[in-house]
């Protein structure tokens, strides 16, 4: 135990000199460290004194011979060039001799000059020398005699050349580059007398692109009408993104008939309380401003103020969403009047953002059974074709899916489906409001559902927008109202004739892939009751032929169905017959081509795309 302690002194006492020895050691570096800095400092001092130990006289001299001997091209010294301090002491330091270096006796040494950004203090660094030849310090070396006396360090007009280093106007910014009135910007406009929306919407946040137009007059009010808002968004899995289908339906409960109009994404109107702009962004701008009634509620506001439509309720899709009603439905039966060209997936489960994931694919025309993805494409495609043509195929797929509804007995079971269906659309409906339009769905004919889109260059003006060039289109209102009148209108009496008209259509192309079908859809949209029939005894034929039963001369629907078909008068076969069973009856041949691009009733021009040759025998069989 007593070793053990003795040990432990030991020991201790040992740390606590090696502690000691080691802090004396530092302390004795440390010292000697700063004398050496002093000395080292000291010598640097001196050897600087040493070499600028001449008189501003000598200097001055010395400068001006160094002056005169320049090579031509180089700054020469006279009375206006000032020597920089720096400039001066490489010149004294390559020209010195050794009897330069003499010490003055009748001139004092030149001070040191601090730099002008650093604070005085009691011994200033000297960054530079200045060559003057009292103890005033200077900034810049100024040549003035030794034998001249100064009163004062002021230096005189007459004996101090200006100084260069002093910034001249060219450093000095110009008008040219402070700003002018021009680059300044105000965002936002102060309300005006000519703001026509003064007082019952909000100022626009944003310089109209066109002058903001007059609230439209409601076009109807009466509860007999009743107008829905479909809208497809460009989103997948949930989320706002812009409108990417704006369809308006009218439902007329007392005439039994539906009419559809889509409006163009691109159509330029006034959003309440922003400004004159694209109405796909609405939806869009009510959910993120906090609008009343969010995006609907905006997007209802717009349409109100825009096209005097009151809209009660509406329902909204996503792509994700569209295709699962696809995917219910075991695809979409679709008849095709105009063939699509366009990209598309070679796989949908092919990664697209791979270039050789994608391929050029036709849609061809005829009768069509669409997966969800083809069906997606063939909504949204527009390469070939216009936002118009895409729109009147987005109102083909709204009218193929109640078709597709109603055969599979869907309308009759909407108590036990719409938990379902809510989840995949949203809208304000609730279950009662949806049963209280079944009957309507499960008894409305097809040739009482009308669609209407307009046409670009008439109702729709093409305008590219001043500020970045957008191709939009601008509303000519007066025809656009009229649109719209037809539009809200109970069907008229024109569309009423041609529904009591009967037509029977036959596949005469032999072909098989849905002519008859697509004919047929075609004379429906156009207001015809007509019917495919299956006849096994018609002859393959080329071209189309109608055989009017009626003998009409005037008031006859054959001149329209000429016109929609585009049949010439050389395949018209006239055979009239007072027992018949039908007014009219249309072979369809291989060469069937009715494609339509916008509103069925005035985009057609009259007679067939190419002249037909003369009838015989052979081709109408």
């Amino acid at each position: 135990m007593r070793y053990g302690l003795r040990a432990f002194r030991f020991i201790a006492s040992g740390l606590v000199f090696l502690a000691l020895t080691v802090g004396t050691v530092g302390y004795v570096v440390y010292a000697a460290n700063g004398l050496l800095d002093q000395v080292a400092a000291r010598d640097t001092r001196e050897q600087h004194d040493r070499v600028m130990g001449s008189t501003a006289t000598a200097l001055a001299q010395r400068l001006a011979v160094v002056a005169v001997n320049r090579p031509e091209g180089e700054r020469t010294l006279d009375t206006e060039d000032t020597i920089q301090p720096t400039e001066a002491l490489a010149i004294v330091q390559s020209t010195a001799t050794p009897t330069d270096t003499e010490e003055p006796t009748s001139t004092p040494e030149p001070t040191e000059t601090p730099l002008p950004t650093e604070p005085p203090s009691a011994t200033p660094e000297p960054p530079t020398v200045t060559l003057i030849p009292t103890n005033t310090p200077r900034v810049t070396m100024t040549l003035i005699p030794t034998n001249t006396p100064r009163p004062s360090m002021t230096p005189t007009a007459s004996d101090t050349p200006l100084p260069s280093a002093t910034p001249t106007a060219t450093a000095t910014l110009t008008p040219s580059i402070t700003p002018t009135p021009t680059a300044t910007y105000t965002p936002t406009i102060e309300p005006s007398p000519t703001y026509i929306i003064e007082g019952t919407y909000a100022a626009p946040l944003q310089t109209p692109i066109v002058p903001l137009p007059e609230r439209v007059p409601l076009m109807e009010d009466g509860d007999d009408i009743v107008n829905f808002l479909l809208l497809g968004s460009d989103t997948s899995g949930g989320g706002v993104g812009r409108t990417d289908v704006i369809i308006l339906v009218s439902v007329n409960k007392v005439a039994g008939s539906v009419a559809m109009w889509h409006v163009p994404r691109d159509l330029i109107v006034y959003i309440p309380n922003h400004t004159m702009d694209r109405i796909n962004v609405a939806y869009a701008l009510g959910e993120s401003s906090g609008y009343p009634g969010g995006g609907f509620g905006l997007m209802k506001e717009a349409i109100l103020y825009n096209f005097g439509i009151e809209i009660d309720h509406y329902a909204r899709v996503d792509f994700d969403d569209f295709q699962r009603i696809v995917q219910e439905l075991g695809g979409l039966e679709v008849s095709v009047d105009c063939a699509i060209r366009d990209w598309r997936l070679i796989d949908p489960e092919l990664d697209p953002s791979l270039e050789e994931s994608w391929e050029q694919y036709t849609l061809p025309i005829g009768r069509q059974t669409l997966d969800p993805y083809m069906a997606l494409w063939y909504v949204r495609s527009r390469v070939t074709t216009s936002d118009l043509d895409r729109g009147r195929r987005q109102m083909d797929t709204l009218r193929a899916m109640w078709y597709q509804a109603r055969e599979q007995g869907l309308f009759t079971q909407v108590t036990q489906l719409w938990p379902e269906a809510v989840q995949v659309v949203e809208t304000d409906m609730t279950l009662t409001d949806v049963l209280s339009f079944v009957p309507l769905a499960v008894s409305l004919d097809m040739s009482n559902i009308a669609r209407y889109s307009g046409e670009r260059g008439v109702h729709f003006v093409p305008f590219l927008t001043p500020d970045d060039g957008r191709d939009v289109v601008l509303p000519d209102r007066e025809k656009l109202l009229m649109l719209i009148e037809d539009f809200l209108t109970p069907p008229t009496s024109n569309r009423l004739g041609r529904g009591a008209v009967r037509v029977d259509v036959v596949d005469a192309s032999l072909w098989n892939i849905g002519f008859d079908l697509v004919a047929t859809d075609r004379l429906a949209w156009e207001g015809y009751a007509a019917r495919r029939v299956q006849d096994s005894s018609v002859v393959a034929r080329e071209l189309t032929v109608i055989y009017d039963y009626t003998g009409q001369s005037k008031g006859s629907a054959l001149e329209d169905l000429k016109r929609v078909l585009r049949v010439s008068d050389a395949q018209v076969v006239s055979e009239p017959d007072p027992n018949r069973a039908v007014d009219f009856r249309v072979e369809i041949g291989r060469a069937y081509n009715a494609c339509v691009y916008g509103n069925a009733e005035d985009e057609i021009d009259a007679g067939p795309p190419v002249e037909a040759p003369p009838v015989t025998p052979v081709n109408v069989g």
